[in-house]
C-alpha cells in the first residue's frame, strides 16, 4: 500500500464483506485483523497465504465460505473477542475454519484451554471448533439445544466434556477423533446421537447414555481396531432400547468385552433389541453383580473426581448413578440406592 508491503493487514470497519479470492496467495501477510463490520468472508479469500500466522475474526462475521483459509499452513492462532459471536458463524466446511491449521483459540489475548459456552448461546454450529487441539475441557451451557456436525471433531487435546441439560441432539461427527476423552456422560435431555458422533475416540472407556436417547447413529462409538483400549463400560438409562442404525455403532470388541448396564427390569428388552443384543454381558443397574459398591477404597488408588450422568462434578457420592474417576486412570459407575 502506497509503495510499502503490507504484512499486518487490518480490514477497516467500512468493509462489510471480503470477496472470493480477495487475498489468495498473499504470502507476505503475517497477520490479518478483520473488523467488526465484516459479516461474510468469501470462497478462498485467504487461501494459500502460507506466511499467515495469526488471524483475528470480528464479532459480526456470520459466514465463512469454502476454502477461505485453505493452505494457510503457517497459522498458529485464532483471535476472537466473543465466544457467543463465534458460535453463530456458519462454516462451509473444515477448510473454511482457520482452526484446521491454527489449532489454538485466543480470547482477548489469552489462550482458551477450558472452554465454557455461555448461556446466551442456543446452538453450536457445524465445524465451530473443528481441530481446536488446544482445548482441554468444554462445558456447554444449559441454554444450548444442539451441537452441530463436526463441531468439536479432531480436538485431540480434549479430556473432559460436560454437556448441558438442554441439549437434545449431538450432530454427526460432533466429537469424532477426540482421542483424549476417557469418559462421556450424555444427559437426559438428549434424544439423538448422530453418526460417528464419538468415532475414533480411542481413549474412551466409559459411556453413559441418558434416558431420553431414542436413536444412536452409525459408528457413533466405534473406536477403530487396535487404536485404543476400547470401551469397558456402557450404561443406558432408557427403559426402551434406543434404535441402532447399524451393528457398527460399537466395535465387535466392545460387544464382547464391555459390560452393558441397563435399567432395572429391562435386561430382556435389551437382549432382544437389534444392536444391543450383541452385548455378551448385560447387567441391570439395581442388581448386585457387576455394580461397584457405594464405598470404594484401595491402598494405592484414590478417587480423583465424582460426576453425575450430565458430567457435573459432585462434592461426594450421591443417591443414584455416580461416575467415579480414580488415580489409576480408570472410571467406574457407583450406584447408591
Amino acid at each position: 500500500m502506497n509503495g510499502e508491503e503490507i504484512k499486518d493487514l487490518v480490514i477497516p470497519n467500512s468493509v462489510t464483506s471480503i470477496g472470493n479470492g480477495a487475498f489468495h496467495s498473499c504470502n507476505g501477510l503475517t497477520s490479518v485483523t478483520i473488523g467488526n463490520s465484516v459479516t461474510s468472508i468469501g470462497n478462498s479469500a485467504f487461501s494459500n497465504c502460507n506466511g499467515l500466522t495469526s488471524v483475528t475474526i470480528g464479532n459480526s462475521v456470520r459466514s465463512i465460505a469454502s476454502g477461505a483459509f485453505y493452505g494457510c499452513s503457517g497459522l498458529t492462532r485464532v483471535n476472537i473477542h466473543d465466544i457467543a459471536a463465534w458460535c453463530k458463524i456458519s462454516f462451509s466446511g473444515y477448510d473454511s475454519n482457520p482452526f484446521y491449521y491454527a489449532n489454538h483459540l485466543y480470547l482477548n489475548g489469552e489462550e482458551i484451554k477450558d472452554l465454557t459456552i455461555p448461556n446466551s448461546v442456543t446452538s453450536i454450529g457445524d465445524y465451530a471448533f473443528y481441530s481446536c487441539k488446544g482445548l482441554t475441557s468444554v462445558a456447554i451451557g444449559n441454554s444450548v439445544t444442539s451441537i452441530g456436525n463436526i463441531a468439536f471433531c479432531n480436538c485431540s487435546g480434549l479430556t473432559s466434556v460436560a454437556i448441558g441439560n438442554s441439549v437434545t441432539s449431538i450432530g454427526d461427527g460432533a466429537f469424532s477423533n477426540c482421542s483424549g476423552l476417557t469418559s462421556v456422560a450424555i444427559g437426559n435431555s438428549v434424544t439423538s446421537i448422530g453418526n460417528q458422533a464419538f468415532y475414533l475416540c480411542v481413549g474412551l472407556t466409559s459411556v453413559t447414555i441418558g434416558n431420553s436417547v431414542t436413536s444412536i447413529g452409525y459408528l457413533a462409538f466405534y473406536a477403530g481396531r487396535d487404536l485404543g483400549r476400547g470401551l469397558t463400560s456402557v450404561t443406558t438409562l432408557n427403559t426402551t432400547p434406543p434404535r441402532f442404525y447399524s451393528d457398527d455403532t460399537f466395535m465387535k470388541e466392545t460387544y464382547s468385552s464391555a459390560t452393558l448396564y441397563v435399567p432395572a427390569g429391562t435386561k430382556d428388552k435389551y437382549k432382544a433389541a437389534e444392536g444391543w443384543k450383541n452385548f455378551i454381558t448385560i447387567v441391570e443397574l439395581d442388581s448386585v453383580d457387576g455394580i461397584e459398591p457405594a464405598t470404594v477404597s484401595a491402598s494405592d488408588v484414590t478417587v480423583t473426581g465424582i460426576y453425575d450422568t450430565n458430567g457435573k462434578e459432585l462434592p461426594a457420592i450421591q443417591p443414584g448413578i455416580n461416575i467415579v474417576r480414580y488415580s489409576d486412570g480408570t472410571t467406574k459407575k457407583v450406584v447408591v440406592k
